[in-house]
């Protein structure tokens, strides 16, 4: 974790600890959930790593404090994404991997739906298979964001539409920053606390 996103990190869970204690007549309360989401987006660049579909298989763990409709928290996200287009029509580029991201979360609930966004912090993301050197590409998140709306169906249980968009830079000096994009859906697992 870089320093400057580690001191935000701490800042912010400070802030949210600090109102906890500061404002206990306003009724905080904590919230906790996970969620296991599968989606399809397009990876890639212009140049060296062309456009392809993918598919994302994240599964994401959340945690916060709400006070009266607004929560704050911190969320972790796992992912594994394969490539769905042939690798032979793409120079037999195969980006398929594993991610991870860490990051902040804010949101709105009003007792039954929720509109949360997700500042992705810190995104680590790391190919399947080797280069054509034999070396491990890996790419570190530069900037990326997670629009999520999520609406409670039973006490615990519910669903979530999520839109995530994130840039990388490579590992590789000669290799340019790649994008992806990625719309999911899922199920939520959550407290689902809003007082």
């Amino acid at each position: 974790m870089r320093l400057p996103q580690l001191s935000c990190v701490l800042v912010i869970l400070l802030a949210t600890l600090y109102s906890s204690v500061s404002f206990a007549q306003a009724k905080v309360s904590a919230s906790v959930g996970a969620m296991v989401m599968m989606g399809s987006g397009k990876m890639g660049n212009s140049t060296d790593v062309l456009n392809r579909s993918m598919l994302h298989t994240p599964v994401a763990l959340f945690a916060g404090f709400n006070m009266k409709k607004f929560r704050l928290g911190l969320n972790y996200e796992y992912s594994v994404v394969g490539q769905t287009d042939d690798p032979s029509t793409l120079g037999n580029q195969n980006i398929g991997g594993k991610g991870s991201s860490a990051g902040l979360r804010l949101g709105f609930y009003d007792g039954k739906q929720a509109f949360d966004l997700i500042y992705r912090a810190m995104d680590k993301y790391t190919l399947d298979k080797p280069t054509l050197a034999g070396n491990v590409a890996e790419y570190d998140g530069k900037m990326g964001f997670s629009i999520q709306y999520y609406r409670q169906l039973k006490k615990k249980f519910g669903f979530v539409i999520d839109y995530t968009s994130s840039e990388m830079k490579s590992s590789a000096a000669n290799s340019d920053d790649i994008k992806w994009d990625r719309i999911s859906i899922g199920i939520v697992l959550s407290n689902f606390t809003a007082k």
